[in-house]
């Protein structure tokens, strides 16, 4: 016989964590069949959320505690800003922020490429909203900064093109026309000199790396050792994988000092580092300053 009373199940209803961030339709990626269209979207809520969890950590350490703000009061969001002389990122109220630097201006001022300018007047103090939007992230922001700053020290110098060659990126780097103008860390080595390559290879702050590097073309993936460097940012992986597999860059762009390798990156590519100790004591530097652990590699003989 049937009980007259019956226990119902409940579906208990929530959002999905991984559209936390979303905000409009083409955020959505569930449904999207097309993996590299759903990565792109995944990518970019997982660039959000990165970027809200690094602002409110800098909320929570920088700005001091006030007096509590009533209910009905209007409240001035906070902004992570970038602090170009300083080299640091600051707290500003939205409406501070919002008119530091007009909409549309570019992201990497010319100001900041002595090379490119006429002037020889120091650049002011360059100051930008750090949108949440954003697509880059403060870590890719600063590698594809000395990216580029490297890149525009080796400006004047020729590369002799390669007609032979199957692709029109490879080069071999031409003798300096006058070195004491060029840092000696991005001096062409003779195998840069000698042995056709991309580029990208000749603003590597390292001559061992760089030579590193060439021996060993053609047994690795050079794409992708050059997306670890530039830590995701033109193929995309999530926010969080970006300390794991890219490499950072603090100050000067030129010099090894100023540069840190992530403990993937130095699983995946630490062949590379053979004979540039140098950057490993840079990378302990740095990660000693945050408490860190210092990181270690035993190179093969």
């Amino acid at each position: 016989m049937l009980s007259g009373h019956h226990t119902s199940s409940q579906i208990r209803l929530g959002s999905m964590p991984g559209l936390a961030e979303a905000v409009d339709e083409e955020d959505d990626w569930t449904g999207v069949t097309d993996p590299t269209s759903r990565r792109k979207r995944q990518t970019r809520l997982n660039v959000r959320a990165y970027r809200r969890r690094k602002a409110l950590e800098l909320t929570s350490t920088s700005k001091p505690a006030g007096k509590p703000v009533p209910n009905n009061a209007k409240v001035d969001p906070d902004i992570p800003c970038w602090i170009e002389d300083q080299q640091r990122v600051s707290i500003l109220p939205a409406s501070q922020a919002n008119r530091l630097i007009p909409n549309g201006a570019p992201l990497i001022p010319l100001e900041s490429l002595p090379h490119l300018t006429k002037s020889n007047k120091s650049p002011a103090t360059i100051i930008f909203p750090l949108s949440r939007d954003h697509l880059i992230v403060l870590l890719q922001f600063n590698v594809l900064r000395a990216s580029i700053a490297n890149r525009s020290l080796l400006s004047g110098i020729p590369n002799i093109p390669l007609s032979q060659c199957s692709s029109s990126a490879l080069h071999i780097s031409a003798e300096l026309p006058s070195p004491h103008l060029i840092p000696a860390t991005l001096h062409p080595t003779l195998l840069q000199r000698t042995v056709p390559h991309e580029d990208w290879i000749d603003i590597i702050p390292h001559p061992v790396l760089r030579d590193n590097i060439l021996l060993a073309v053609g047994t690795f993936d050079e794409d992708a050792l050059w997306s670890d460097v530039i830590g995701g940012l033109f193929e995309g992986f999530p926010g969080s994988e970006i300390e794991q597999r890219g490499v950072i860059a603090w100050s000067p762009p030129w010099h090894v000092s100023g540069w840190e390798v992530s403990e993937g990156f130095l699983r995946r590519w630490g062949w590379s580092l053979k004979g540039c100790e140098d950057m490993l004591d840079a990378t302990n530097k740095w990660r000693s300053m945050r408490g860190e652990e210092p990181l270690a590699y035993d190179f093969p003989e």
